[in-house]
């Protein structure tokens, strides 16, 4: 017996948010979210959600495809122009805030360093850019320290990624998404062209539509091996330090592959790392340090922040390092996966094209270039 509409195998940002969308658009819909632990508590919780297009261009994690990688940029951007559009009524219906915050982004440049081609560069894609000479970025950041100048991405903005996976939760609970947590999908049944039932330890789960949103975890299914293109985890270590008052430190920042991130209460995460370590969770001391070190010669009076918290995270990384979004060779299977380090920029445009998809059979020509087709066709599933 089908149960559900729509089940939906993984209750992270981009589970959650398309569980959302196709509820909120049909509510007579039956869609369920299963997690193997519980909701928003991987990628999305260990994110520092800060929604930045541009560094598509200037990630070494991509490959080096300037179709796909402009295709790219293309979906991380439409989802940037609409991501407050879609966060208000979230945050209404949920009664949560997420501390969407707007005052953009600091692209640093060491002492000496030209920012013009990077201006000329970031205005190419449609981006706003301002050059703050050192003096100008040490007025307007007074923690910085001396001879950083910045370039200034006032449209980049930032979400509380833990406050929006409640204000998620809450969301579909309110509108009528059955949430199952701790139950983790190990198989599913397949006959033929189509998924019959996801398999948990004790029980057959039955739908008429089965979506991958499991992140890290979105391959690792025997039957779906040859169906589903292999997703690996990258491990990403981050550190959050307590200010010594909130807005101590006022704008993100990064200098690159180095950033660090205020938040309304008061702390400031830093990260990251990109590893290829499997499911290795353990906080690396030494990293910890590199980072300390690295924000002591930009924020130098950071040497007296104390570290209140350490995590680990595994961002979901497809061969190409694009997201996998769509139908599959099973009529009744599709995924939304592999969003890498951009799952929170890609939530909204994410659950918005999926759900013309999986309900009006429409895609989206932002959504054509991230089919999984294309991971078989050049032998990288």
């Amino acid at each position: 017996m089908v149960s559900h509409d729509y089940l939906i195998v993984g209750g992270g940002v981009i589970g959650l948010s398309l569980a959302y969308e196709l509820k909120s658009r049909q509510s007579s819909l039956k869609v369920a979210v299963v997690d193997q632990k519980k909701a928003g508590r991987e990628a999305t919780w260990a994110s520092v959600g800060t929604l930045e297009p541009q560094l598509v261009f200037e990630s070494r994690q991509f490959t080096d495809d300037p179709g796909l990688q402009k295709s790219f940029f293309n979906l991380c951007r439409a989802s940037q122009l609409i991501f407050e559009e879609y966060l208000r009524p979230l945050e209404y219906h949920s009664h949560i805030d997420c501390e969407y915050r707007k005052e953009g982004v600091l692209r640093l440049l060491p002492d000496g360093a030209s920012g013009t081609h990077l201006v000329n560069f970031f205005a190419g894609l449609g981006l706003r850019a301002d050059y703050w000479t050192a003096e100008e970025a040490g007025d307007r950041e007074p923690a910085l320290e001396e001879g950083y100048a910045a370039i200034h991405l006032p449209d980049n903005h930032q979400v509380e990624n833990r406050r929006l996976a409640g204000a998620l939760i809450e969301a579909c609970v309110r509108v009528g998404v059955e949430l199952m947590e701790n139950i983790p999908v190990i198989d599913f049944e397949v006959r033929s062209d189509h998924v019959a039932a996801a398999l948990t330890r004790h029980s057959e789960l039955r739908a008429g539509h089965y979506v991958i949103c499991a992140g890290s975890w979105s391959s690792q299914f025997a039957s779906l091996h040859t169906i589903v293109p292999t997703v690996k985890p990258m491990r990403g270590q981050i550190v959050a330090l307590r200010m010594p008052r909130s807005g101590f430190v006022r704008f993100s920042a990064y200098l690159e592959d180095f950033y660090y991130v205020p938040r309304n209460d008061g702390r400031l995460l830093v990260g990251s790392t990109v590893e290829d370590a499997g499911f290795d969770a353990s906080v690396r001391k030494e990293i910890n340090q590199l980072f300390l070190s690295r924000l002591q010669q930009i924020i130098p009076s950071s040497d007296t922040f104390e570290i209140v918290e350490e995590w680990v995270g595994f961002r979901p990384m497809a061969q190409d390092g694009y997201p996998l979004l769509g139908g599959t060779e099973l009529k009744n299977l599709f995924v939304a996966t592999g969003h890498f380090r951009n799952g929170i920029l890609l939530m909204p445009i994410t659950a918005r094209l999926m759900a013309d998809y999986l309900l009006n059979h429409e895609t989206h020509i932002l959504m054509k270039p991230f089919g999984v087709a294309r991971c078989f066709r050049s032998g990288a599933a």
